[in-house]
C-alpha cells in the first residue's frame, strides 16, 4: 500500500439515473491492488452514497477513488449537485422499510466519513480500511 495513487473520477450524465453497475466495474478496474473484501465494501459504500446523491441532493456530478500514500484506507468522494449542508443523522431504519439505511450502512463500513461544502457542490466523502 506505500505506492501513491493518482485520484481517479468518474463524472456522471445529467438526467439520468446513475449507472450502478458500470460503476462498480469502474471501482473495480482501479483497485486491483486491494483485497476482494475491501472492493466488495467498497462498492457496497460508493452504490450508497451514489444512489443518496441522486435521490436526495439534485443528482449526482462526480466520483473520486484513490488509495493515498502511507495509509491502509480507500477515500471515496461523491459530489452532489446541492452544495446546502443538510444535518445529515444516522438514524434507526424503520425494519418494513427498503429505505432509512444509508448512513448507518456508510457508517458501519467506513472508518469515518464526513460532508465538505463545496462552490456550488457539496462532497460526501468516507475512508474504507483495507482488509
Amino acid at each position: 500500500m506505500g505506492m501513491t495513487r493518482t485520484r481517479q473520477a468518474y463524472e456522471f450524465p445529467t438526467g439520468i439515473a446513475p449507472p450502478l453497475g458500470e460503476v462498480r466495474a469502474w471501482l473495480r478496474e482501479r483497485l486491483s491492488e486491494v483485497g476482494r473484501a475491501t472492493i466488495a465494501d467498497t462498492e457496497l459504500l460508493t452504490t450508497e452514497l451514489v444512489t443518496n446523491a441522486h435521490e436526495h441532493a439534485d443528482g449526482v456530478a462526480e466520483l473520486r477513488v484513490s488509495v493515498p500514500s502511507g495509509r491502509d484506507v480507500v477515500r471515496v468522494e461523491v459530489d452532489d449537485r446541492r452544495p446546502r449542508l443538510r444535518p445529515y443523522r444516522v438514524a434507526k431504519a424503520d425494519p418494513t422499510s427498503p429505505h432509512g439505511r444509508g448512513l448507518a450502512l456508510v457508517e458501519a463500513i467506513s472508518d469515518r466519513w464526513g460532508v465538505i461544502a463545496r462552490a456550488g457542490r457539496k462532497t460526501v466523502w468516507a475512508e474504507i480500511p483495507v482488509l
